[in-house]
């Protein structure tokens, strides 16, 4: 196996495990939202749109968005980084196996 082709294929597993936490994130925010809507949620303003935790005052005049809204987005983008997942391993195995023959 080239030297390469190692490292394409590493680069998709480890870009794959990035995908998975970022998803893995916002359901994890999705999840602190339930416990604690006060702080966690998905905030939107002017200068700032993030999933998180925010403490005391708002950030740049962010406001958080409705409960319905984060739910909705969440599943949308677990269910995206799931299948993009999903893909780049496929393509890092298929490597790695064109490469070991």
């Amino acid at each position: 196996m080239s030297a390469i082709a190692k490292l394409k294929a590493s680069a998709q597993l480890l870009a794959a495990a990035l995908v998975a936490l970022a998803g893995a994130a916002v359901a994890a925010t999705a999840v602190g939202h339930a416990i604690d809507p006060e702080h966690i949620g998905l905030w939107s303003g002017p200068e700032a749109f993030f999933f998180g935790i925010v403490r005391g005052a708002t950030v740049h005049g962010a406001h958080q968005l409705p409960a319905s809204t984060l739910y909705i987005v969440a599943v949308m983008v677990v269910g995206i980084c799931g299948f993009v997942v999903r893909e780049l391993l496929g393509f890092a195995r298929a490597g790695l196996a064109r490469q070991a023959r």
